[in-house]
């Protein structure tokens, strides 16, 4: 990748880029190209090059961040050297999620029946499909299942962060069609996974949640080719281990940057909704959201779960023309009133839909059951007013 210099005095061979206007501009470059491959492609990282006059520098990107090299005078044989050795390197030290694959003419055959069914869907053809394998942590010993997608029926523009994906995908085991989550989680030991939640919200009997089939994390897979899977090691974000700080090699990393930890995540649900604007009434559309909110409180009060990411897209109707509260990622047990202290630098919640309280104190004030009943409300007047 080519592209325009980015520090202002050629000759200063410093490892900090000098920010300049013209640096602010060229780095804002580069982070589209590498969104745009990773919106593209399945991948874990990429890789690329930046050349400016006759030096250069490697970055390495993923869901947390961008590691940088120092700058080198490519002419000497670096350049040459490192794509060499990336020539070399298997699909899995490329970067490339070898979990997901294409279909042969035999599973397109049995899928594209069933995924021509749902909206949209109707002039699907082999060449969009993927296979996308899905663990389950509860036995992850046991083979994946194969699920059959085309591309994202809701996707994330982001490069940093959850990268959420959402997929109508063809169950090859049961013939039926399922919503496939793929998503990067949070690595933090208070943050429970989602697929731990909703097991929890089943045991307790919680109304108008979907039903949930597997859910695990996307196990490493070796270099050698194949299938071969390398537990416990995971999929994981690598940017947050060149942090500058006490006991860490890399001092010389700039400023006081704060970066999670991810690891990519896999989570099916058997029950296939649709979106909350395609209510056929302002009736349905109160209904629907009325059954979000049983969802909601029944969940709180058995399990102390609070959802904290109430949104027009986390509330579906299914196909009975009932609501659904999906997407329990960002929830947390609250184990007593006021325990709702911040896990992470950011917080969370879709903006459009956030309560009042929340974004006049965004870090002090703890996420409380009236912050998401007031997001219910937003959601209900998004919803009209737009619709």
């Amino acid at each position: 990748m080519i592209i325009e210099e980015l520090q202002t005095n050629p000759d200063d061979v410093s490892c900090h880029v000098g920010w300049t206007a013209g640096a602010y501009k060229t780095c804002g470059q580069l982070i589209a190209y590498a969104t745009a491959l990773h919106r593209s492609q399945f991948r874990v990282f990429s890789f690329s090059i930046a050349l400016f006059g006759d030096t250069g520098r490697f970055l390495r990107w993923d869901r947390s961040g961008v590691i940088y090299t120092k700058p080198f005078k490519w002419a000497k044989g670096d350049l040459l050297e490192f794509l060499w050795r990336f020539n070399h390197l298997s699909a899995v030290d490329r970067g490339y999620d070898t979990t997901v694959s294409s279909v042969e003419d035999g599973e397109a055959e049995l899928a594209l029946p069933k995924l021509k069914t749902y909206p949209k869907f109707e002039n699907l053809q082999k060449g969009h499909l993927h296979k996308i394998l899905v663990w389950d942590d509860r036995a992850p010993d046991e083979n994946p299942k194969c699920y059959i997608t085309p591309s994202a029926k809701w996707a994330t523009e982001a490069l940093i962060g959850r990268a959420t994906f959402g997929y109508i995908a063809y169950d090859v085991e049961s013939g039926n069609l399922v919503y496939l989550k793929d998503y990067w989680r949070v690595d933090h030991p208070d943050v429970q996974k989602e697929g731990d939640v909703y097991r929890e919200l089943h045991e307790a009997e919680v109304p108008n949640i979907a039903r949930m089939g597997r859910a695990g994390d996307v196990p490493r897979i070796s270099g050698r080719g194949g299938l071969e899977v390398s537990w416990p090691a995971v999929q994981r974000t690598k940017t947050q281990d060149y942090l500058s700080g006490p006991g860490s090699p890399h001092s010389w990393c700039p400023g006081h940057p704060r970066v999670e930890t991810y690891i990519h995540y896999r989570l099916v649900l058997e029950t296939v909704g649709m979106s909350l604007n395609r209510f056929r009434s302002t009736r349905q559309l109160c209904e629907v959201i009325r059954d979000a909110i049983v969802a909601h409180t029944a969940a709180y009060n058995k399990t102390r779960i609070l959802h904290r990411d109430i949104s027009a897209g986390n509330i579906l109707i299914t196909d009975k023309g009932t609501g659904i509260l999906i997407d329990w990622d960002l929830s947390k047990k609250v184990k007593e009133v006021g325990d709702s202290k911040p896990r992470r630098h950011s917080r969370t919640g879709t903006w459009q839909f956030i309560s009042i309280a929340r974004l006049l104190d965004p870090w002090s004030r703890p996420h409380e059951v009236s912050d998401d009943l007031e997001s219910f409300f937003w959601v209900l007047l998004y919803e009209v007013v737009r619709y």
